[in-house]
């Protein structure tokens, strides 16, 4: 699959399996010291809930951390993960519900090589959107009907935690697999009666659907403790450079905080980078973002803790979703938080 792509500040591309080293590249600049060049992928594309990397381009964070970043478009959790492993790119932003269930399952040894360094949302936004003039009130209105999702992404691989609290019988749902280009139409051509999808797609949704309303079922209702969100990284990559890893991640959460408090100021620099973006609905979809990226005062943008994140493995562990003997250090590394929220 080739990868669109808006490459800031004439980044390298990482291409081969085992090239995550290529994170410590470095760029001589006479005069100007040096910089270490990574690829980063976004979790879906280049929309405003992924803006935050683009903010932090915009404000030079990068480049106060030494940091070139060439910014290309994910394609959900399956496709960043692998992407990851295979080094193609350094950093990527990845659900954290879905990067602890391929950890759990380890389909493949190399499954459990990545490590969540920084959480972007401190509350997941997967979320059941569905049109409210079709009579959806509540999530047991669900029950029996045909829902959309994208292959591989963490609202499909999550709901059966949501449907199982929420009162739904899982086995009366029928599924249409869709991807990151048609999912929003699924939904409005009513192929599907309810989309799998995440809680920033709500304006989008609406405009698609010629301004019908959408209403959105979030599953944080039912699962609160589960972190959203979050970077990764190959642990190559940490082991290599944690120098590195902690600069990026300092830099893209100073990002995350200047985006969802400046949505229009974000939205109108999303829009001068792709001409097809829509700049207000990038606004009201970092608008969206700021209760559930922000944590308390005085805490930083991107922290988590090892004691809630071993609370998010063990709800997936009791909800069937992954076996037993996963811990936090097979997903996570603490050692990168950012320093400050500033």
């Amino acid at each position: 699959m080739t990868l669109s792509r808006r490459t800031f500040m004439a980044a390298a591309t990482a291409s081969a399996a085992g090239v995550a080293l290529a994170a410590c590249s470095r760029d001589d600049r006479s005069g100007g010291g040096t910089l270490d060049r990574v690829t980063y992928l976004t979790s879906f594309g280049n929309l405003g809930r992924d803006a935050y990397i683009h903010a932090a381009v915009h404000k030079n964070y990068f480049a106060d951390a030494g940091i070139e970043v060439d910014v290309q478009y994910g394609q959900a959790g399956d496709y960043n993960h692998n992407q990851l492993l295979a080094g193609r790119a350094q950093f990527a932003s990845i659900d954290a519900a879905g990067a602890i269930i391929r950890a759990g399952k380890a389909a493949k040894p190399e499954d459990r090589s990545l490590r969540i360094v920084g959480v972007v949302h401190q509350r997941t936004l997967n979320a059941v959107a569905a049109f409210a003039d079709m009579g959806f009130t509540s999530p047991r209105d669900l029950r029996g009907k045909t829902l959309g999702a994208v292959v591989g992404a963490a609202p499909r691989a999550l709901f059966p935690a949501f449907a199982r609290l929420a009162g739904i019988d899982e086995k009366s749902i029928t599924w249409i697999d869709a991807t990151t280009q048609n999912s929003g139409n699924l939904l409005a051509s009513n192929r599907v009666a309810a989309l799998a999808t995440q809680l920033p797609t709500k304006p989008g949704l609406e405009k698609l659907a010629g301004g019908r309303p959408v209403v959105m079922f979030p599953y944080s209702d039912f699962i609160a403790d589960l972190y959203g969100m979050t970077i990764m990284t190959h642990r190559d990559v940490i082991d290599r450079n944690p120098d590195l890893v902690r600069r990026f991640n300092q830099a893209i959460m100073r990002g995350v905080k200047y985006g969802v408090s400046n949505p229009e100021e974000i939205g109108t620099v999303l829009h001068g980078i792709d001409n097809t973006a829509d700049a207000g609905q990038a606004a009201q979809e970092l608008a969206i973002l700021k209760p559930n990226s922000l944590p308390a005062a005085g805490v930083a943008v991107g922290t988590f803790d090892e004691a809630r994140m071993a609370r998010n493995i063990a709800l997936l562990q009791e909800l069937g979703l992954i076996p037993a003997g996963l811990t936090p250090a097979d997903v996570a590394d603490t050692r990168f938080l950012p320093e400050s929220d500033g």
